[in-house]
């Protein structure tokens, strides 16, 4: 039995079935009239509701710290996501080089092929389950090219049925499989001479924090953490817009359009925010939004309420192609603002312009269900079957 809006507020749990359909609903209601709402499950948190709350928390970092940024906890580290400042700048200062936008687009062709290795196995069928078929393998190999950049093929090979399996399974034991391999990778990178082909790994092997070099734990924690930022992100938002795809005949022309990174893409981010919320922990005591806090609260931010903010956004529940400024926080906001967002933003803009190469006229499978991914509110659907034309030439 579904849980009504009101009823939501006076116990908010962000893990519920039951209030899964009505939560936006509770959320809107939190906005207008309680902006802070407390709930007293999983340990007992303040969620964050409006926009400018939200964006204050992800400011201010001393006061509100990212140890602990899971809402049910995080059994390993996350560096340098559970990092505050000033050494979170130490760790995430020899990352940023390597996710440029100049930097990754030298893996462009490769993740093209990628994703034609990926169509080729469905073109010819017409239908495709959207996550198993084309956005769970495009996305972790991508990942894994980019993170496991090396000549060793075989390697390499490893490194992306490791992320796959990963991307479907998220099991403790498939990321200790990636983080094996992650370590063997280091391991051949730091052998390498200092000038040739830098990447990810190699800055691994020879960062230091400190004067001194990253221990091997280190290593294996800012990896973990460019898998798990990688992984369930862009797999979510090629799906979402898949399925706004297949359900408005508006949206394969503005993907079509050379330039739908530039506008049309932030719009699908806002209204479709795959990192829903993530905690913080008050480090003194303070109050937000006239919320008193003690220090050793939890507080949960809500990035998609606050996407959804009227305050912030005209016709907030609509997807508006037309927005002149749109600073939406599906990426965060402040120094933990996601270092991967030129890397999201260069997969989905070739996942379907490679996509609509091939293929048109997309359309939800008759009587095919939608679930969605369990333990998120808005997640992305696990399964999304569509059907579709394939285009001539």
């Amino acid at each position: 039995m579904d849980t009504p809006a009101a009823d939501i507020l006076a116990n908010v749990d962000l893990f519920a079935d039951d209030q899964r359909e009505h939560l936006l609903d509770a959320l809107a209601i939190a906005r207008r009239e309680c902006p802070v709402v407390h709930t007293r499950t999983d340990g007992g948190y303040y969620m964050v509701t409006r926009y400018e709350d939200v964006r204050t928390v992800c400011l201010r970092p001393a006061i509100f710290s990212s140890a602990q940024p899971g809402v049910r906890g995080v059994p390993v580290r996350l560096i340098p996501l559970d990092v505050d400042p000033p050494d979170h700048r130490r760790y995430r200062k020899f990352l940023e080089a390597y996710f440029s936008r100049s930097f990754l687009l030298r893996y462009a062709e490769q993740m093209r092929e990628i994703a034609r290795d990926a169509i080729a196995a469905f073109i010819d069928k017409g239908r495709v389950e959207m996550v198993r078929d084309y956005s769970v393998p495009f996305s972790a190999g991508s990942l894994a090219r980019v993170v496991f950049a090396t000549d060793n093929m075989e390697l390499m090979r490893r490194g992306v049925a490791a992320v796959k399996r990963c991307a479907i399974e998220s099991t403790p034991e498939t990321f200790e499989a990636v983080a094996l391999l992650a370590m063997e990778a280091i391991a051949e990178a730091g052998d390498r001479p200092a000038s040739e082909h830098e990447n990810v790994l190699s800055a691994l092997a020879r960062a230091s924090v400190d004067g001194r070099p990253l221990t091997a734990e280190e290593q294996v924690a800012i990896v973990t953490t460019l898998l798990l930022g990688g992984l369930d992100t862009t797999r979510g938002v090629i799906v979402n817009i898949a399925y706004h795809l297949a359900t408005r005949t508006d949206i394969e022309p503005i993907l079509r359009s050379p330039d739908w990174w530039r506008g049309p893409m932030d719009e699908f981010l806002r209204f479709e925010t795959t990192v829903a919320f993530m905690a913080r922990t008050v480090t003194q005591d303070t109050e937000l939004a006239g919320t008193p806090l003690k220090a050793g609260d939890r507080v949960v931010l809500q990035f998609y309420s606050a996407n959804r903010d009227a305050e912030r956004f005209d016709r907030p529940d609509e997807l508006v192609f037309d927005r002149r400024i749109n600073p939406h926080l599906a990426f965060g906001a402040g120094v933990h603002r996601c270092i991967g967002q030129n890397f999201a933003r260069i997969q989905l803009a070739i996942a379907f312009e490679e996509l609509l190469k091939q293929a048109t006229n997309f359309r939800l499978e008759a009587g095919a269900d939608i679930p969605r991914q369990a333990g998120e509110p808005f997640g992305s659907p696990s399964e999304l079957y569509l059907t579709f034309d394939r285009r001539d030439g």
